[in-house]
C-alpha cells in the first residue's frame, strides 16, 4: 500500500488507506473482499492488487 500512496503523493492523487485491524472492521466493510479493495468517490472500482503502473493506468483512464 506506501507503494500507492506515495505514487498517489507524487502525481497529485488523493489517497486514503484504511486497514482493516479486526472481524468486526471486515464484516462491516463494504466490500466482501476485504483483503484488499480498491475505491474512486467512494464506488467499488476492483480487489485487484495495484502496483504503481497499473494504478496510473486506472486512474488515467
Amino acid at each position: 500500500m506506501l507503494v500507492l500512496k506515495e505514487t498517489a503523493e507524487k502525481n497529485g492523487i488523493v489517497f486514503k488507506a484504511v486497514k482493516i485491524e479486526s472481524r468486526e472492521d471486515a464484516q462491516n466493510a463494504p466490500t466482501p473482499v476485504t483483503t484488499y479493495s480498491l475505491f474512486c468517490d467512494g464506488e467499488y472500482v476492483t480487489n485487484e492488487q495495484m502496483n504503481d503502473k497499473k494504478f496510473l493506468k486506472l486512474i488515467n483512464g
